[in-house]
This record gives structure tokens, C-alpha cells and sequence, in this order.
């Protein structure tokens, strides 16, 4: 079992192998509870955070007859207060969170800029300890495309081999690209026809 101060303090040395390199936050919870069960895990003391287990007595008692603050329960209730307080915090985020990555369009954005809001929404996401898979990342860029873009949507969805979010996101900018280049084309035609009849009416 780890050592614990009179203070009721866990020795540092509790995690010499497992370091918290998370700072706990409202943002940071279930990336922080994943290193911290990590390391419980690593020195087999998961049993104390069941809640199944009979919890260790508040008290105890000392040589002289008189009872004193048990840390183990002490820590306990610092553990289940920790879950309680961020945990439905957390859980209300990461829904938002998750709502927000489906519901982005590119719209008048480039397409640069709609798929970082993209990724921005992962990113979100991972930092809360949920990390978003391809098929979902891939699957939230597609519902955010616009029509003119159905036919790459066609060719990603058809495809025998899954798409990596890298080479779908070459594939938009590239796709992009060539409609501003159509675009562009198109419109200096337009002003060469209209340059030529005008000369000719003169």
C-alpha cells in the first residue's frame, strides 16, 4: 500500500513509475483520471476506488485509546468528490463538444479554414481523454461539405479502401483548387466574349 504522511499526504514516491503530468481542470478531467487510474492500476490499488469495496473505517484508533482521521478514508472522500464535482461537468462539455463536430459546415469557409474547425472539434474532444476516430473524422468532414462536392463525397464512400483523414483533406483542397481554377478560367472567357462584341458593335 503507498505510504502516507501523518497529514494525511500521499508519499511522492506513490508515483515514481506513473507520473501526472496533467494539471486537473475543468478542461482536463478525463485525460487527468486516465493517468491517475493508470497509476493506481500499476501499483494494484484499484481496489480502493471500487465502489464496490467496503470502505475503510473513518476512523481509527491510536495506543492511547483515542481515535483519529483514517487517511485512507480521508482520501476516499477526496477521490469520490473529485468524480462527483468534474465528472458531470466533464460529461455536459464533451457533449457539446461532440455536437459541435457534427454539426460544422464549410459554408462560405474555405476549405482550409472548415477543415481545421474540423480538427479543432477533435482536438477539443481529445483533450477531455476522448479521442475521435478516422471513420467519425472523415464522416464529419463529408456532412459538411456542400452539394457541389457530392461527387468526391461519392468516391470516398465508395471506396473499398478506407480514406485516412490526410487523403481526404488532399482531396478537398486539391478538388478546391481546381473549381477556383474552373471559376477563374470561366470568368476571364466571359470578359474576353464580352470585350469582343463590344468592339464589334463600335
Amino acid at each position: 500500500m503507498a505510504s502516507i504522511a501523518s497529514d494525511g499526504v500521499l508519499d511522492s514516491r506513490f508515483f515514481s513509475t506513473k507520473r501526472i503530468s496533467v494539471l486537473l481542470d475543468d478542461n482536463t478531467y478525463l485525460l487527468w483520471r486516465q493517468q491517475v487510474l493508470l497509476a493506481v492500476k500499476a501499483h494494484k490499488l484499484q481496489r480502493f476506488l471500487d465502489s464496490q469495496e467496503t470502505p475503510p473505517p473513518p476512523l481509527l484508533v491510536n495506543d492511547n485509546g483515542g481515535s483519529y482521521e483514517n487517511p485512507d478514508f480521508a482520501l476516499a472522500k477526496i477521490w469520490n468528490a473529485v468524480v462527483a464535482l468534474f465528472g458531470s461537468k466533464t460529461t455536459s462539455k464533451l457533449m457539446a463538444y461532440r455536437r459541435a463536430l457534427h454539426s460544422q459546415r464549410k459554408g462560405e469557409l474555405s476549405m482550409k479554414e472548415f477543415l481545421m474547425k474540423v480538427k479543432g472539434c477533435c482536438d477539443n474532444l481529445a483533450s477531455c481523454g476522448e479521442i475521435i476516430g478516422e471513420h467519425e473524422h472523415i464522416t464529419a468532414i463529408l456532412n459538411g461539405l456542400p452539394p457541389d462536392y457530392e461527387s468526391v463525397i461519392t468516391i470516398i464512400t465508395a471506396s473499398q479502401i478506407p480514406y485516412t483523414v490526410q487523403g481526404v483533406t488532399s482531396m478537398l483542397l486539391d478538388t478546391e483548387a481546381r473549381q477556383q481554377a474552373v471559376a477563374k478560367s470561366s470568368v476571364g472567357f466571359f470578359r474576353l466574349v464580352f470585350s469582343s462584341s463590344f468592339i464589334c458593335l463600335v
